[in-house]
């Protein structure tokens, strides 16, 4: 699990999250499958949804409980740190040991 300190708090539904929990070990093929498909849906036509900012976002929300569109809406730093975070975690699944 990882976790990422908001520079901006997010505000959602009356309450301040200062912090994002992504439960990056627990996704699954299926979720995989389930967020390139949605990413496609929402007219993401990059070669890879999955390395998208949109498919990263969509795995980020997967992961934390919130909407896509609450990951959207961050702070431009915090969006990057969340989306950069999940494709570090991925990149570490993809990359052969050498090189990581």
């Amino acid at each position: 699990m990882k976790k990422v300190k908001l520079i901006k708090p997010l505000e959602k539904d009356g309450q301040r999250i200062e912090e994002i929990e992504l439960k990056l070990s627990e996704l699954t093929g299926s979720d995989l499958v389930q967020v390139e498909r949605q990413a496609r849906l929402q007219g993401d036509l990059s070669p890879d949804p999955l390395f998208s900012a949109d498919g990263l976002a969509v795995i980020a929300a997967r992961v934390s409980g919130l909407l896509p569109e609450d990951i959207k809406s961050l702070h431009a730093p915090d969006f990057l740190t969340v989306i950069n975070t999940v494709k570090n975690f991925l990149y570490g699944w993809v990359l052969p040991e050498s090189m990581r």
